[in-house]
């Protein structure tokens, strides 16, 4: 997963010109929103001349959509190690694939942010965005209900983006409007037996 720091002074940076926009624009669209960074914005974050930004991106829009699919596969990655190392089953790798993407989200707090605006920047890439998680998510869930954890009944598909938005919520509620930026154990405890158990109503005692 690559791990983006806040601001890097550029003259320690060796990272190639091409990275050093990306993350720039990232840092800039998190902060200030797509309409808000223009392209002088992000090579000046970067330490690099304006001149030069073309020889990378054709556009701000192009630098977007670079941005947001490095999200999408750093999370996938973050979220892929974490399961090789999980137990094999469904409950623990649901623990890990969520455990991965609050700490992600808790170093990039607004990774979130910038998905949500590609919405209205690009519809098309937004709706790429989730359905490349989707498909991954409705994955483990076809395997889980082959080995005996899920009950076949349920479409994968469903479940891959029931998954999507309470990830999505829990994250940016805690992660990113909370000071401190961390999805704290007791939540994600809670989130995991709702997945579990569902809502069942408690029955009186006799």
């Amino acid at each position: 997963m690559t791990v983006v720091s806040s601001r890097r002074a550029p003259g320690g940076d060796d990272r190639p010109p091409g990275e050093r926009l990306l993350t720039a624009a990232e840092e800039l669209f998190g902060e200030r929103s797509y309409r808000r960074t223009s392209v002088a914005d992000i090579c000046a974050r970067a330490g690099i001349a304006t001149g030069s930004f073309y020889a990378h991106y054709s556009s701000k829009i192009d630098i977007f959509a670079a941005v947001v699919r490095r999200i999408n596969a750093d999370l996938r990655a973050a979220m892929g190690a974490a399961l090789a190392d999980a137990p094999d089953s469904q409950r623990d790798r649901e623990r890990a694939a969520f455990g991965a993407f609050f700490h992600m989200l808790s170093q990039r707090p607004w990774i979130d942010r910038i998905v949500r605006e590609s919405e209205f920047v690009d519809h098309a890439l937004f709706r790429e965005y989730y359905e490349r998680l989707a498909r991954g998510y409705a994955r483990g869930v076809r395997r889980a209900q082959l080995a005996g954890d899920v009950d076949p009944h349920y479409d994968p598909e469903v479940i891959a983006y029931v998954y999507t938005g309470i990830g999505n919520f829990v994250g940016m509620r805690w992660a990113d409007w909370t000071a401190g930026g961390q999805v704290p154990p007791d939540v994600l405890d809670d989130m995991l037996s709702v997945l579990a158990r569902g809502l069942p109503p408690n029955k009186p005692q006799p």
